[in-house]
């Protein structure tokens, strides 16, 4: 028998093959000996949803009631094979066993859409126009049907607790234990309402069931109906009501009776380990559209077929109402949150999408970005367009160009992981295809907010307008930049392990600023017995942070009397002694104004530089700020070192602020290090971060950067960082007084 050959499609934009899979009597009875997998593939157009309401009902005549499969490939290898009109199409194994359990649930021949049989995976051209497809295709679908794997005798334990407390029964549910032969008849009569509901769903109904569907087809899901959320507050509202809604359902009292006495805690933790972690179908990347774009979807496999909606519903009641853990609940929560979003015409920002999809795992690393495309709100254009001929190095380079594009800023390129990075990608083009939980916590707004920093300025040295698109295409592994080079690094803490709690980093911190010899002007005794006071504060937060109830055991061991508190007051008022920070005194001033306010270490009043460096310390611990949208200020400041605290440890607001102060503490230390300029600035670095490096304030990014010179004059991107008296302007105040000039910077 020879191998099977695709037929082109007639328009690989609109057109989709679908598998018409043979019925096998045999399967379907539970026999051993089984017939090969044996098929047709047809050729159909999609209901589109960006065609009018008129051309989508003929379309969706025409097209048969199928089931999408969303499976994980698993080994690449085709170690099995369908026969596809008359002729052998090597499969994989998993896919191979996904088809065999939907054919083990029909009563007849089926349709099914799965991406390895149903596009040719050797035509590259044919691959990237049908990605565009995918949620069209996942959409169309009358059921979504979702594969976990191979069935284990735990994982059916788990799923008949999830039917019996949702009520979902199928076939074996019953009481009695039923034939072969009675089993195939219950699934006949189901094979036979769930297509006739499906001919309905799909357009084939008349009278009210035909208005119902125009109705429906003219939805918010479709693309000129649907809009982009911008605005975070709205993201987080869906997200607290999809999750408001689960956490909110409560099983039927006659089916709760059923599973009464299970061990709560242990069903749990056997859902957690045999359904959710132990399935790598949540980590794949296309499932977010693969589940996301469905009308109904449900689990298969493990002898049994389970609605998904039954299987959030019983996993939050455990892990909220039953207080029975499922420590991965969140790989479900962000699909469901994804979803919803886009079933209610809500769609968001690709941006935010990767990363909220940044667990993910993809097998061609340039799946992080294609497997989005069809959720995202942004308008598709030349960057975003898929082509697998192109290599991930310039799919990410332009998904940067959009970014960049789309928000007119170079803040796109800050706040991802660093370590690890594919060593082919250019220093500016974030790598996509990294976890980005390791790395430290962005100074710019990942949300689509707007930045608290300005440290390019408000006028239109605060946006970047130097893309030239017919350039990039040709030289896309550089970045034009231009800016202010601030001053040259001269001094570095010791960078720590990744998991090094801000108790020891600031302990490394301190010693850093206090060996820094004649850098720092004004490092008077003062000034090293208020660093120690600071420090001191700081190992109380740890001690709180990590181990809350040693931690309050110990405060009522401290008297208002004793040595630590007594010395507070003596920091506090040192860094009083000016109303204003050096960065609010920049801020209170335009730069246009009264440039002569902004503060020079190395031409500061001697008094000052006290003021400075405890200053300076003391926001770079924080990088400046005490929550992702606000500034630490002088009052948060004097409430941080005060810690003058009340008895009782269980008061809210105390307990409020010590949390917020202890995560501020970690989002600013946490793979960061402490930096001394030539100057005698000081900042919160990124760890790659080297003595020679260059701090520099780039037209369009909120943030300073640090950059590192190559030979030939080209810029390699360390990342952003934190450089006290440098995050709100001050830079173009000195470029106005004529002491900064500005250069231009290629990244590479």
């Amino acid at each position: 028998m020879s191998d099977y050959i695709y037929q082109p499609l007639k328009n690989a934009t609109e057109d989709i093959r679908l598998l018409k899979l043979t019925f096998d009597i045999r399967q379907a009875l539970g026999r051993a000996n089984v017939n090969p997998l044996v098929g047709q593939l047809k050729n159909y157009s999609l209901p589109l949803t960006t065609l009018s309401r008129r051309q989508r009902i003929l379309r969706v005549a025409l097209l048969p009631s199928f089931n999408a499969l969303s499976y994980v490939w698993g080994n690449p290898a085709r170690t099995h094979e369908i026969i596809i009109d008359n002729k052998r199409l090597g499969i994989t194994e998993n896919l191979h066993k996904a088809l065999r359990d939907i054919q083990r649930d029909a009563i007849g021949d089926v349709y099914v859409w799965a991406d390895a049989i149903c596009i040719c995976q050797d035509n590259l051209t044919e691959r990237s126009a049908q990605i565009l497809l995918m949620r069209e295709v996942y959409h169309a679908a009358a059921d979504v049907r979702i594969w976990l794997g191979s069935p284990t005798e735990e994982g059916r334990r788990c799923l008949k607790f999830i039917a019996d407390l949702t009520g979902h029964y199928g076939p074996e549910e019953s009481d009695m234990v039923p034939s072969e032969e009675s089993k195939f008849e219950e699934r006949f009569v189901k094979g036979l309402l769930i297509p006739t509901a499906g001919i309905v769903r799909a357009g084939y109904g008349f009278g009210q069931s035909l208005v119902e569907i125009t109705d429906a087809l003219d939805s918010d899901v479709r693309d000129d109906k649907a809009e982009m959320v911008l605005d975070p507050d709205d993201i987080l509202s869906l997200h607290h009501d999809t999750i408001q809604t689960l956490v909110e359902w409560k099983p039927h009292s006659r089916h709760f009776k059923t599973v009464q006495d299970e061990d709560f805690v242990f069903i749990a933790n056997l859902i957690d380990q045999e359904l959710i972690q132990s399935c790598t179908w949540f980590e794949r990347m296309w499932v977010v559209q693969e589940l996301g774009a469905s009308n109904d979807a449900s689990i298969l496999g493990y002898g049994k077929s389970l609605y998904w909606e039954s299987f959030l519903r019983a996993v939050y009641f455990l892990n909220f109402s039953l207080e029975a853990p499922v420590n991965n609940i969140r790989k479900l929560t962000g699909l469901e949150k994804i979803r919803q979003s886009w079933n209610s015409g809500k769609r968001q920002p690709l941006r935010d999408l990767i990363r909220e999809c940044r667990h993910r795992n993809a097998t061609d690393p340039r799946d992080k970005i294609f497997s989005l495309l069809g959720m995202m709100g942004d308008k598709m254009n030349t960057f975003l367009m898929p082509d697998y001929t192109k290599s991930v190095s310039e799919v990410y380079a332009n998904a940067t160009f959009h970014f960049i594009e789309q928000s007119g800023s170079l803040d796109p390129l800050c706040g991802w992981q660093s370590l690890g990075r594919q060593e082919q990608l250019p220093s500016w083009i974030p790598d996509y295809s990294l976890n980005q939980d390791p790395a430290a916590s962005p100074l710019v707004p990942i949300d689509g907010r707007e930045s608290i920093f300005t440290a390019s300025g408000h006028d239109h040295r605060s946006k970047y307008m130097a893309l030239d698109q017919q350039q990039l295409k040709h030289f896309w592994t550089h970045l034009p930049t231009s800016g202010l080079c601030i001053d040259t690094i001269a001094m570095l803490s010791d960078p720590l392990p990744e998991d090094a709690l801000f108790g020891s980093i600031e302990q490394m911190w301190h010693s850093t600023i206090s060996s820094s010899g004649g850098l720092l002007d004004g490092f008077t005794k003062d000034v090293q017995s208020c660093l120690e006071d600071i420090s001191s504060v700081i190992s109380m937060y740890s001690e709180y942070w990590n181990s809350l109830d040693q931690f309050s055991k110990h405060l009522r061991s401290v008297s208002i009397k004793s040595p630590l508190i007594a010395r507070l007051p003596k920091s506090t008022d040192r860094l009083s002694k000016h109303s204003q920070s050096t960065d609010e005194l920049a801020r209170s001033s335009p730069p246009t104004e009264k440039p002569s306010l902004y503060f020079e270490p190395k031409k500061a009043d001697p008094s000052l530089h006290e003021i400075y460096i405890l200053d300076a310390y003391l926001q770079s611990l924080f990088c400046g700020r005490i929550s992702k949208t606000e500034r630490l200020t002088r009052d948060g400041i004097q409430k941080f070192m005060s810690l003058n605290l009340p008895a009782d440890t269980t008061d809210p607001e105390r307990e409020s602020f010590l949390a917020k102060v202890c995560r501020a503490l970690g989002a600013g230390m946490t793979r960061r290090c402490i930096a001394i300029t030539k100057q005698g600035y000081i900042g919160a670095l990124p760890q790659e971060a080297q003595q020679g490096d260059l701090i520099c304030v780039l037209f369009g990014c909120s943030v300073p950067v640090v950059l590192r010179k190559r030979i030939g004059g080209e810029y390699l991107f360390i990342g952003e960082c934190y450089l006290h008296g440098f995050m709100d302007s001050e830079a173009i105040a000195f470029h106005v007084r004529g002491e900064f000039q500005v250069q231009k910077f290629a990244l590479c």
